[in-house]
């Protein structure tokens, strides 16, 4: 059986990326990841907002708080490899 590998440089230069942005700005490069890796990215439908990107998949009430939900869950998968400050 082969693993699924998370790429963790991937995931660390997104997380670099996001830090400091906010609103349309992190949409953005989210959107962009998305589209770039093959990833999922939808607004809420039946109150859900789906992202999936890089091997991670979360859902929110909106697109800002599936995008917090996938920072989070990307910090704690490679919580080892990431700054003190990030």
């Amino acid at each position: 059986m082969t693993a699924l590998l998370i790429d963790r440089e991937t995931i660390r230069e997104l997380l670099t990326r996001l830090e400091g942005l906010s609103g349309d700005a992190r949409r953005e490069v989210i959107f962009t990841a998305a589209i770039e890796s093959g990833g999922i990215f939808h607004g809420p439908v039946a109150s859900n907002a789906a992202l999936h990107l890089h091997r991670i998949a979360v859902v929110g009430a909106t697109e800002d708080k599936a995008i917090d939900a996938w920072i989070r869950r990307a910090r704690d998968m490679i919580a080892d490899d990431l700054p003190a400050d990030l």
